[in-house]
């Protein structure tokens, strides 16, 4: 069960395998896997939530559109209980991961792309369905109210949907019909306020996630900045010690050019000196 309170595939198993002290890659994978279970444990409910929701769009009575609400507020419950968990999987992956550790950062920021993308594809869904539960409680209200204008139905439709107008109702019908037509409006009013809240609770976990991955991908530039900076540091150091080398080298060249002049000059000297000795000129 995760903090959704519905329904989400079995993974006491492998969260006990990586709490018990993996590390590194080999937890990174056992999450990995964990987060791909979730993700296609939701795509599978998906499938199933969009058949429910063709038959609350198909319904014509104010009973079977509460079982087809029921059922649907069941099964989006899982699938957005499953993309709670995969956050929450990824949460712990990040936080027990070194950002030196390429390999894992790779995971990282798979998995969170990936929840992402999913997220993605059933929000795109889900507001496709927003649109035409609206477009069906908009033709019921015109039906209901063939004198509104277009701004008075706009406007009308906004307060169904808002919870704002319990009156509805259809004039020249027999009261039982009246009251299935204004139950089946305030049952499709209902989805979409749920649609709606599910929608801003996606937007919350794939904002949760990107700042996830956005902070993996920091840390890794950062570290590669760091590495960049070192590297051309020593480059420079290098550098600059080949040339202290180099006029290390030449300085002692010089000295030896300069002792060897002075000892040549010496010895024309000593030379000079014995020469002149010999003539008796000194």
């Amino acid at each position: 069960m995760s903090s959704y309170g519905h329904q989400t595939p079995d993974l006491e198993l492998g969260q006990a395998q990586y709490e018990r002290g993996q590390s590194g890659m080999a937890k990174a994978l056992a999450i990995r896997r964990d987060i791909e279970t979730q993700l296609k444990f939701a795509a599978a409910k998906q499938a199933e939530l969009v058949l429910a929701q063709q038959a609350l769009l198909n319904s014509i009575s104010s009973s079977e559109d509460q079982q087809q609400r029921r059922h649907i507020d069941l099964v989006g419950g899982n699938i957005m209980a499953c993309f709670g968990s995969a956050r929450n999987m990824l949460a712990e992956l990040k936080r027990g991961a070194s950002p030196e550790n390429q390999q894992v950062q790779e995971q990282i920021h798979y998995v969170g792309e990936k929840i992402r993308q999913d997220i993605e594809v059933y929000r795109a869904a889900q507001s496709d369905f927003d649109r035409q539960m609206r477009s069906q409680v908009r033709r019921r209200y015109q039906i209901a109210h063939e004198d509104a204008s277009p701004e008075e139905i706009d406007q009308g439709v906004e307060n169904l949907i808002l919870g704002q107008d319990q009156m509805f109702a259809i004039q020249g019908i027999r009261s039982q019909q009246a009251k299935d037509a204004r139950d089946v409006v305030m049952q499709r009013s209902a989805a979409i306020r749920k649609i709606e809240q599910d929608l801003i609770a996606l937007a919350e976990i794939s904002q949760e996630v990107a700042n996830l991955v956005n902070q993996h991908d920091y840390a890794v530039t950062e570290i590669k900045r760091g590495a960049d900076e070192t590297h051309e540091h020593v480059h420079e150091a290098n550098h600059l010690l080949d040339k202290g080398i180099v006029s290390a080298r030449n300085v002692r060249k010089w000295k030896w050019w300069a002792l060897g002049t002075c000892l040549l000059i010496l010895g024309i000297i000593v030379v000079l000196v014995i020469i002149l000795k010999a003539t008796h000129v000194i």
